[in-house]
């Protein structure tokens, strides 16, 4: 079996940006500026990890299919991508309408990094079933 790198970087954007959502929730409680600063920082450190992981993946794929890795791996995987690239997506509107101003009401921004959250935490786990499948 190859060495395989996505499996040793894909835990930093979920660290990070599960990370933010404590940042977030402070902000929501306190309206500090801090907290939505360093929540934007963890947003935006959490998606150069997550480019980062993405390209470990497609490294780690091509492999793996030319060793014979099944079809349930590779319909598993297809569903885990599907998740993990809305919650990219996610977390990057977030990060650039931040980026551009604060956001007017904190409802939003709670729920927005609630939804987040949500779709981080499904990743990881799809992410762990993956291996069950190998």
């Amino acid at each position: 079996m190859p060495f395989l790198w996505h499996p040793l970087v894909v835990h930093f954007p979920v660290a990070l940006w599960l990370t933010s959502v404590l940042f977030d929730l402070q902000y929501a409680r306190t309206a500090e500026r801090f907290y939505s600063s360093a929540s934007r920082w963890l947003i935006g450190l959490g998606l150069l990890a997550a480019a980062v992981s993405i390209v470990a993946g497609f490294m780690d794929y091509r492999p793996l299919v030319a060793q014979g890795v099944g079809q349930a791996f590779i319909d598993q995987h297809r569903v885990h991508s599907l998740v993990a690239y809305a919650t990219t997506l996610l977390y990057t509107v977030m990060f650039v309408v931040r980026w551009r101003g604060p956001v007017t009401s904190r409802g939003v921004y709670l729920a927005m990094t609630l939804v987040a959250a949500g779709l981080i935490a499904a990743t990881g786990y799809l992410g762990g079933e993956i291996r069950r499948v190998m």
